[in-house]
């Protein structure tokens, strides 16, 4: 496996985990919301980040061959 195909395959292993972060911390936030606890304003900043990283993992990934 070449270092390019390295890099490539470990971007998406980074993206998947970072959709899935994403998903479980919005499914808190509405949760939270739901029952009135919780302090939604900071997980927001903290998924806003998430998806700033996923942004740029995507636009790596457009660098990439495309999966087999």
């Amino acid at each position: 496996m070449s270092e390019i195909d390295k890099r490539c395959a470990h971007l998406r292993r980074l993206q998947t985990s970072l959709i899935q972060e994403i998903n479980a911390l919005q499914e808190s936030i509405r949760e939270e919301e739901h029952e009135g606890v919780g302090n939604p304003l900071e997980m927001r900043r903290i998924i806003k980040s998430l998806q700033d990283a996923l942004n740029n993992v995507n636009l790596e990934l457009a660098k990439c061959p495309a999966e087999d």
